[in-house]
């Protein structure tokens, strides 16, 4: 699977996606499932992991800000959309228009959407979030039940649910999510929560895998849907696999003298001849600029550094003596012949979270999707 528009792209393979998600549907149930799909889906592409997601059973999706869930319904999607962020005065009509469900944390803010709806004579769907231990954004345990009563006073708040965030999840037994599933379980368990029908939910992926205590209502695992797990998972949820390559195409090719520097300020010289590609992904596209000397990249399934500076819309890789030809496949994350680079191996040379190299390739790269 290739694009003519530019030689790189991201593949993403729809048909493992959605046996991801199949799998935790029924490791969750009868909880409901909301799938975050912020930041693009996590670089994945919001439009098409949404509509992927409302056709395989998702029962909600969720945005971090009012655009993303614009988007989301001009592209068809009728399933409820959760907006996470905090939301601003000037948003309130749209999150009415394109029925949004949003978050309310505080009295100020339900005064400000209680204004434009009597305005309006209608009513919005909203979740109150309850900050357990994330110190984030969030209304405290204690006054949540006030926060609550203030919504019913206006009669224009259809409240749909209650939540929260766990801050360690991704912690086996840890002590401080214990805290939080017990606080907010002691909150949402008793009046005025207990026995409303709105919904309860609190697990993210982490919370999915680690604390079965926290499903609640709803769960909401993000990066578990994209197939990235730890490898103390339940057998249930072993065929989870990632679904996302990054992948280009040898741009130039040349044999390179001993002793030559390679790319801005020469910080790779080769020792003896050898064979340089270059290949068009650069930090412009998200390919940070630190893996320079660190990254390799898979080509006829072999491993091969990148050398010399990354530039920003290109980089070079040197190959010694093997052989290679302008517009060879190369990839950069994902699996070639019986060798693979995975995104957890990435973000370890960044030194950072999986999350935030999924979120590092930006819209110059295309998005190539197949559901086979």
């Amino acid at each position: 699977m290739q694009t003519t528009s530019h030689p790189t792209w991201i593949e993403i393979d729809l048909a493992q996606f959605k046996k991801n998600i199949s799998l935790i549907k029924k490791f969750v149930f009868p909880a409901k499932f909301c799938l975050p799909v912020k930041a693009n889906a996590y670089g994945h592409g919001l439009c098409p992991i949404g509509k992927a997601a409302e056709e395989v059973g998702v029962d909600y999706l969720a945005v971090a800000h009012l655009k993303e869930g614009i988007e989301l319904r001009n592209a068809g999607v009728t399933i409820p959309i959760l907006v996470l962020g905090a939301i601003h005065e000037e948003q309130i009509d749209d999150l009415i228009h394109y029925d949004l469900e949003f978050t309310i944390s505080s009295k100020f803010k339900a005064d400000l959407v209680a204004s434009v709806c009597k305005q309006k004579g209608v009513q919005c769907k909203v979740h109150i979030e309850v900050d357990t231990g994330m110190q984030r954004t969030g209304v405290r345990p204690l006054t949540a039940v006030d926060l609550f009563s203030h919504l019913l006073s206006f009669g224009c708040f259809n409240i749909k649910g209650i939540y929260s965030h766990l801050a360690t999840g991704d912690i086996p037994n840890d002590p401080h999510a214990e805290k939080q599933i017990e606080d907010f379980t002691s909150l949402v368990s008793g009046d005025p929560f207990e026995g409303d029908p709105i919904l309860k939910h609190l697990a993210n992926s982490g919370g999915v895998l680690f604390y079965p205590n926290s499903h609640m209502d709803m769960v909401r695992p993000s990066l578990l849907c994209f197939g990235y797990k730890p490898e103390n998972i339940p057998k249930e949820l072993l065929e989870i696999k990632p679904c996302f390559s990054l992948k280009t195409k040898i741009s130039y090719f040349k044999v390179v003298a001993g002793g030559q520097g390679i790319s801005y300020n020469r910080k790779y010289i080769t020792g003896k001849q050898t064979r340089i590609i270059t290949i068009p992904i650069g930090y412009g596209d998200g390919l940070k600029r630190g893996l320079s000397g660190k990254a390799t990249v898979l080509l006829r399934g072999k491993k091969y550094p990148i050398v010399g500076t990354i530039c920003m819309d290109s980089c070079m890789v040197d190959i010694g003596d093997s052989e290679a030809y302008v517009g060879e496949e190369v990839v950069l994350i994902g699996a070639q012949g019986d060798e693979e680079i995975t995104l957890m191996q990435l973000a370890g040379l960044c030194d950072t979270i999986p999350y935030e190299v999924l979120c590092f390739f930006n819209e110059r790269i295309p998005r190539m999707y197949k559901d086979i």
